[in-house]
C-alpha cells in the first residue's frame, strides 16, 4: 500500500465512522448511497484497484485523488478543448465566489467581525456571509463547509449562500431557519452531499444566538480562558427531518469568539492533526490583538505546525468581538 493509499484509507475510515456516529440508526437513501461509495473506495484500496480511471483504466493523478478520494475518472480523458474550457470556467467561478464574500473586516451594531478565507484551489467549498438587517435589528453571521472539494462543493456553497440570504430576513428563529434550509438543501442536492454550518444572530445589546449543524465547535476567549461552545445538530442535507436547537450567549466588551472550518483543526502533518488544543492556544495567545492580526497569527501557527506539508483543505477563520459595553 502506497503512502497516499494509507493516508486516504485513514481519511475515509475516519469520515465513515464520523458519519456513522452522526446518523446511527438512519437508513435513508442519501446515507446508504454515500456509505456505498465510501465503502467501495475503501475496498478498492484494500484490493489494490483504487485510483484507476473508469474510462481509460490508467492511474488518476495522486493530487486529484488527494482532493477527492472518491474520484473515478481522470482529467486526461478530457480533450484539450475540454480542459481549456474547464480551466476558464474555474477561473470565472473563483471570481464569482470572491464577489459574493462580505467585507473582510467591518464594525456593525457594536460588533466587530473579521475573517480569513483561503481556498485550497481555484474555488472553495467554504461559505462565509454577513447578512445585514434594518438599523437596530439583529444581523446574521454564517459560516459553512460543504463536503468534498472543487467545483461541485463550490456550486453547493453558492446555493447555501442564496438560501440563507433568502430565508434570514423572514425573522424566524435559528432552529426554524436551519430546519427550512436543511429541507431545501436536501431537496436540491441530487448527489450524496452534506454541509456543516454555524449561524449566529447578533443583537445590538451584545446578546447572540448560535445554532450549529455538525460544524466544528466555536471557541470563546473570555475571563476564564478559552473554551469551546458546545451544542449542535446533524449537518445540512443528510435528512429532511433533522431537528436543530440554538444557544443564547452574551458577550462582554472585548470578548472574542472564533469560528473556523475543519481545514484549520484537521490539517495534519505526519498523521498528527493541528487539533482543537493548538487552536485554543492560538486564540489564547492572540485574544487581545486586533482581529485581522489575530487571524494572521492563527494562520501563522498553522503554517509553523505544517512546515513543508501542504494544506489539504479549504481554510476559513472568522473572529467576532464585542466592542460596546
Amino acid at each position: 500500500m502506497t503512502p497516499l493509499e494509507a493516508r486516504t484509507l485513514e481519511r475515509l475510515v475516519t469520515r465513515r465512522n464520523h458519519l456513522a456516529r452522526l446518523t446511527s440508526g438512519r437508513k435513508e437513501h442519501r446515507w446508504a448511497d454515500l456509505m456505498r461509495r465510501v465503502d467501495a473506495a475503501i475496498g478498492a484500496i484494500e484490493v489494490g484497484t483504487w485510483g484507476r480511471c473508469a474510462v481509460c483504466g490508467d492511474s488518476i493523478s495522486p493530487a486529484n485523488l488527494a482532493e477527492d478520494p472518491l474520484l473515478r475518472v481522470c482529467l486526461e480523458c478530457l480533450s484539450e478543448a475540454e480542459r481549456r474550457d474547464l480551466e476558464r470556467d474555474l477561473r470565472a467561478a473563483g471570481k464569482v465566489q470572491r464577489a459574493l464574500l462580505p467585507p473582510a473586516h467591518l464594525v456593525q451594531a457594536g460588533w466587530e467581525v473579521a475573517y480569513h478565507w483561503e481556498p485550497r484551489g481555484v474555488v472553495s467549498g467554504d461559505h462565509v456571509d454577513l447578512i445585514p438587517s434594518a438599523p437596530g435589528e439583529p444581523f446574521h453571521l454564517v459560516l459553512g463547509d460543504v463536503s468534498g472539494k472543487g467545483v461541485a462543493a463550490a456550486l453547493l456553497q453558492s446555493h447555501l449562500h442564496a438560501l440563507f440570504r433568502a430565508l434570514a430576513p423572514a425573522g424566524q428563529s435559528l432552529p426554524d431557519l436551519f430546519r427550512r434550509a436543511n429541507e431545501l438543501f436536501a431537496e436540491a442536492t441530487s448527489s450524496v452531499t452534506y454541509a456543516t454550518l454555524a449561524a449566529l444572530r447578533l443583537a445590538p445589546d451584545g446578546s447572540l444566538s448560535i445554532a450549529n449543524a455538525g460544524h466544528p465547535r466555536p471557541l470563546l476567549a473570555d475571563g476564564r480562558g478559552v473554551r469551546p461552545i458546545e451544542g449542535g445538530g446533524l449537518p445540512l442535507g443528510l435528512f429532511c427531518d433533522s431537528v436543530y436547537t440554538e444557544r443564547e450567549l452574551r458577550l462582554r466588551r472585548g470578548q472574542t469568539l472564533l469560528l473556523y472550518t475543519d481545514g484549520w483543526t484537521e490539517s495534519a502533518r505526519e498523521n498528527r492533526e493541528f487539533g482543537i488544543g493548538r487552536a485554543a492556544a492560538s486564540l489564547r495567545r492572540g485574544a487581545a490583538l486586533p482581529l485581522p492580526d489575530l487571524l494572521a497569527a492563527c494562520r501563522a501557527d498553522l503554517e509553523r505546525f505544517l512546515g513543508e506539508t501542504p494544506r489539504g483543505d479549504d481554510l476559513t477563520l472568522v473572529a467576532l468581538r464585542r466592542l460596546a459595553a
